[in-house]
């Protein structure tokens, strides 16, 4: 089906004067109307079968706020900056304002993580595997917070990006939510069901610190209990309604289902909030740990809205073979280290539904969050209701790609920095400075 920019352009104006902003019509419902039900106050009862509009623009939102952890991310192995945030977060916030996810959101924290396997296979440290893997922010403008109906606290991570990272990914045994080598403040509470086990390497990212690392002395852990629970002090204390939303992708969506359960226990057996809604949007997230942890995660009330690709393989695993999908047998094996099992409430996408989109085989394709995100704008519901987009520009998903169809005349891998962030020094040297749009100063150069 060929799809010229220009009817893409006609069909966007149409839709939007069809379409509107359902903020902006009377008698409809607004987000701050119902926005307990879009955290998963009822498990999404009703609202996915057809798809709630204002749900869906809720769940792209979020994905936006992860899809950032990528684009901020220096990849660049060559890099100065390799492995860490290219922006600042007054930054990265200003983004966030400027794609409309994060509209008066202010960055509050970077989230660093040791993912480097040396200090498990040859007992020693190392820095290498060190990298930026987040950010907390929160909503701070009146006018969102209205919008929203609460004030809004959110956590995004990044998924798989550095070799070190694909290599936790491997470490597919189910271990202890407790471990012998954490220390007190990284423990994960499992009160209530000692019998929890999540992923040793999803594990392993969200607790391993490095004592020779200026950026994860503290574990991601206590970086996110320690700056979610100042936030929820300091809003609480103004008697504010509140929402904590986890989210990511791949990897990111594992660490975010993790750290939200590690959050809601401590919000409730700690300083016994329980009217304070945990939720995770998870985009292609892989399972993340077993029956008994999945069963607790319900229990203590944390939403899990996964998004996924129904031919993407990352949602597949750990747990291929031993997963929920064995029915009575699952309980059965509940007890092998590789018995798997799914949380929450699942959509299920088809990006081959999509005109848009070249007929995609490479695996890689299949899970790009971009993808994804197009995927579901122009989802519909579950009953295999036809793709119909609902207002995101197509033209995202070749930001880092190749994949949508000629017609289209969208260039591949069109996103580019400005001047590939090469700035001009004082003294007048073209240098690479990714982390800051302005001059640097000179370094101090040893004579």
């Amino acid at each position: 089906m060929a799809i010229s920019r220009l009817v893409l352009g006609n069909w966007k104006e149409a839709n939007d004067k069809t379409n509107g902003d359902a903020e902006d019509k009377p008698n409809q419902l607004k987000v701050c109307d119902m926005w307990r039900d879009i955290q998963g106050d009822n498990h999404w009862n009703g609202l996915l079968d057809p798809i709630n509009p204002l749900l869906k623009a809720e769940v792209l939102r979020y994905g936006d706020f992860a899809q950032q952890s990528y684009d901020s991310f220096d990849n660049t192995p060559s890099s100065t900056y390799y492995g860490n945030c290219k922006r600042s977060k007054s930054s990265l916030g200003q983004r966030l304002d400027f794609l409309n996810c994060g509209r008066g959101y202010q960055v509050t924290k970077y989230i660093y993580a040791n993912t480097s396997l040396l200090d498990s296979i040859f007992g020693e440290e190392s820095s290498e595997g060190v990298a930026w893997i987040g950010y907390i922010a929160v909503c701070t403008d009146p006018d969102e917070i209205k919008r929203l109906g609460r004030r809004d606290i959110v956590v995004a991570w990044r998924g798989t990006q550095t070799p070190f990272e694909w290599m936790q990914n491997l470490r597919d045994i189910l271990v202890p939510v407790m471990t012998s080598k954490a220390t007190t403040c990284s423990n994960i509470q499992t009160i209530s069901n000692p019998d929890a086990r999540i992923e040793k390497g999803f594990l392993s990212c969200y607790t391993a610190t490095d004592e020779d690392s200026v950026r994860c002395k503290r574990s991601a852990r206590d970086t996110v209990v320690g700056e979610i629970t100042r936030l929820v002090r300091e809003y609480k204390e103004k008697e504010e309604d509140l929402s904590i939303t986890f989210t990511g992708h791949s990897l990111g969506a594992a660490l975010a289902t993790l750290s939200a359960y590690d959050i809601k226990q401590i919000m409730v057996n700690e300083y016994g909030v329980t009217s304070i809604p945990v939720t995770v949007f998870a985009f292609a997230s892989p399972r993340v740990g077993n029956l008994s942890f999945a069963q607790h995660m319900e229990e203590i009330g944390v939403k899990v809205l996964r998004v996924v690709n129904h031919k993407d393989l990352v949602p597949k695993v750990p747990g291929i073979f031993f997963n929920e999908n064995l029915g009575w047998l699952t309980s059965l094996l509940h007890w092998l280290p590789w018995a798997y099992v799914h949380v929450g409430v699942e959509i299920s996408l088809d990006s081959s539904s999509s005109a848009f989109l070249k007929h995609m085989h490479n695996p890689e394709n299949l899970h790009n969050l971009e993808v994804y995100l197009h995927a579901l704008d122009g989802f519909q519901g579950n009953n295999k209701l036809p793709f119909k987009p609902s207002g995101r520009d197509p033209a995202l998903v070749n930001k880092h790609s190749d994949l949508l169809i000629e017609s289209l005349q969208i260039p591949s891998n069109w996103w580019e920095k400005r001047n590939k962030e090469v700035v001009k020094r004082i003294d007048g040297m073209l240098v690479y400075s990714p982390t800051t749009p302005t001059p640097v100063p000179l370094p101090q150069i040893p004579l």
